[in-house]
């Protein structure tokens, strides 16, 4: 291996494993399954639809609420390895994904959620409505509340340094801490949204290392051409 190249699998590799396991790679575009999002036990799973997506490749989620029973709030989470670990020290200052209200009232407020050592924090609302769109939620420390009696020790800091749980949710109610089942609601709601392209947002200080690494070794292959 030619040192540059040895340069940027260091770089990469130090981006990627400084927080265990959730890195800046870290990506649910759903063209092969529904990537482990589940409701629990009860109730419709959200379900993976093998048609394109807004970002060209087949498959994205969809998942309903009926304002009842077990599917009586629109929520939905993840466990997976993808998305747990240290979110500050993998350098993550953001969650981007896409977002479309097929069915039920329009606009609908969208969260996402962590759980953690700290307890369950959730971030403010952006609106979403019918039609693809993309929509960014900042990590920031600013946006992000507390989920009362949700337990850990309360501190932000504690939470997103070691994620156990990724949640996104919906809804016009005030958020609540559910202890059945270890999550978060916002009120009943009758909606069916469609969720495409989950993506893990780097600060931009680990863009731009991985971009010297990748400018080494393209002035290495001028070099050697």
């Amino acid at each position: 291996m030619k040192l540059p190249a040895l340069i940027l699998a260091v770089t990469v590799s130090t981006i990627s494993l400084a927080s265990g396991v959730v890195s800046m790679t870290s990506v649910d575009d759903f063209s092969a399954s529904s990537e482990s999002w589940q409701i629990g036990g009860a109730g419709i799973q959200p379900v993976r639809v093998a048609s394109a997506g807004p970002d060209g490749l087949t498959g994205y989620l969809s998942h309903l609420s009926d304002g009842s029973s077990a599917n009586g709030k629109w929520l939905m989470w993840t466990s997976h390895a993808d998305w747990t670990g240290n979110y500050l020290s993998a350098g993550i200052t953001g969650i981007s994904l896409w977002t479309n209200v097929s069915s039920g009232s329009s606009p609908v407020s969208l969260r996402v959620a962590f759980d953690g050592a700290g307890g369950w924090f959730y971030s403010s609302a952006l609106s979403i409505s019918t039609g693809w769109a993309a929509q960014l939620f900042s990590l920031n420390s600013s946006n992000f509340t507390y989920a009362t009696g949700s337990g850990g020790t309360g501190l932000y800091n504690d939470t997103f340094s070691g994620v156990t749980r990724f949640e996104i949710l919906a809804g016009g109610g005030a958020v609540s801490y559910r202890s059945g089942g270890d999550l978060l609601q916002a009120g009943t709601s009758t909606n069916t949204i469609l969720i495409d392209t989950i993506t893990a947002v780097p600060e931009p200080s680990a863009l731009s290392l991985l971009a010297v690494g990748l400018g080494m070794v393209l002035q290495q292959r001028r070099r050697t051409v």
